[in-house]
C-alpha cells in the first residue's frame, strides 16, 4: 500500500518526507505535488524503488 510519511524535527523545524510503495514516475509526481505545497527541499534523494519500472502488459488484438 502506498504511503507518504512526514517527520518534523521540533527543535530545528526541518521536515522530512518519505514516499514508499510508489514506483517510478508516479513517485516523482507525488514529490512534485509536495514541492508545490511545501516549497523546494534543501536536499532530495531517490530510493531504489524510484528506479523500478512498472511492468505494463501489452495486448494486441487482430481483426479476425
Amino acid at each position: 500500500m502506498p504511503e507518504v510519511e512526514f517527520t518534523i524535527n521540533t527543535e530545528t523545524g526541518e521536515m522530512e518526507m518519505k514516499v514508499e510503495g510508489i514506483q517510478g514516475q508516479s513517485c516523482a509526481d507525488v514529490a512534485r505535488l509536495a514541492k508545490e505545497l511545501l516549497g523546494e527541499p534543501e536536499r532530495e534523494e531517490n530510493t531504489p524503488e524510484f528506479y523500478v519500472r512498472p511492468q505494463v502488459k501489452g495486448q494486441i488484438k487482430g481483426n479476425r
